[in-house]
């Protein structure tokens, strides 16, 4: 009889597969030899916080990465650096994608959040543009949806195609908030939009945000200097910050939401997707039994990785000419 973990942030469900539990394990037992650290106060912290990030991403994604092999090749969108991620088997002439890596605002780059992209872009058939958005405390909300509208518009000039939108974590809330602004400005909306756990209120407002706190290893406190570097709190219930206070009402792109069931920010997901459909917009959720936040990356090998991925490449495959 397996002895359950003290720490309920290791704990997997029987209903894991596998896989991907075996995955989880190696993933828990990294996490649990970490020395315990205070919340970033300086930029010298923020900047040592991204090293270790993305020293351990590098870690994580060194052997799918080397199955993978996509092309890169790094461009300059209208002032903003984008990576372009060529699957090994692109499909000719197939819309592209353009993605918004995750990081708490304060954290990750394109290359640091390479397996992401590949694993898109493999799974699709499609090129994938990854934006390589200026972090915060280096700058604000304001600065980096400006950046990620400028390398849109970009992007869009290559392509005969309008491209899908996708983001994960805090680049899930940027996405969300750029397709708001684009609407905002008249601009062309994404042909579709896939949101993997992602942030839609700074504030924490959702129940999950508390009742699933104890068994997620994001840690509000070590999170909040972020979300306050990217924005003033005065600024937290904009839209453009919080998309969840978005009016969706009006014009917005088809969204594909997916989220685990043990992480606080299911409830972002959830009432993201109620505010959706109230509103009239095609709007889908799927929730993974037992999984992570944004587990897509590390467990695209796994049952459960297979079935997301594939899900995702179906919703870009209606969506998308």
């Amino acid at each position: 009889m397996m002895t359950e973990p003290a720490d309920p942030r290791l704990h997997i469900a029987a209903s894991v597969s596998p896989e991907a539990a075996a995955i989880l394990r190696v993933v828990g037992a990294m996490f649990s030899t970490m020395p315990p650290r205070e919340p970033p106060a300086t930029l010298a912290d923020f900047d040592a916080a991204n090293i270790r990030g993305s020293a351990f991403a590098e870690q994580i994604m060194a052997a799918p990465l080397a199955e993978l092999r996509p092309e890169t090749e790094q461009w300059d969108a209208n002032g903003t650096p984008v990576l372009t991620v060529r699957p090994q088997d692109a499909s000719p002439g197939a819309t592209p994608l353009v993605y918004v890596h995750g990081g708490g605002f304060v954290g990750g780059s394109a290359r640091a959040n390479l397996l992401t992209a590949a694993v898109a872009a493999a799974s699709s058939g499609r090129v994938v543009y990854s934006i390589d958005y200026t972090l915060a405390p280096r700058a604000t909300w304001r600065v980096i949806l400006d950046q990620v509208v400028a390398a849109w518009q970009a992007i869009l000039e290559r392509h005969e195609t309008c491209p899908g939108l996708f983001g994960d974590s805090a680049g899930g809330c940027i996405a969300a908030a750029t397709t708001l602004l684009l609407r905002e400005q008249g601009l062309t909306l994404p042909s579709a939009l896939v949101l993997l756990s992602p942030v839609v209120d700074l504030a924490g407002s959702g129940d999950t945000n508390v009742t699933l706190a104890p068994v997620d290893y994001l840690e509000r406190r070590m999170l909040e200097p972020g979300l306050r570097v990217y924005a003033d709190q005065a600024d937290w219930s904009n839209p453009l910050v919080s998309p969840i206070h978005g009016d969706f009402t009006k014009d917005f792109s088809p969204v594909l939401i997916q989220v685990g069931s043990r992480e606080v920010l299911l409830s972002d997901s959830v009432r993201l997707h109620r505010a959706l459909a109230g509103a009239g917009r095609m709007s889908r959720l799927e929730v993974y039994e037992g999984m992570p936040h944004v587990f897509q990356p590390i467990l695209a090998a796994t049952p459960e990785g297979r079935a997301a991925w594939s899900e995702i490449a179906a919703f870009w495959s209606e969506h998308l000419a």
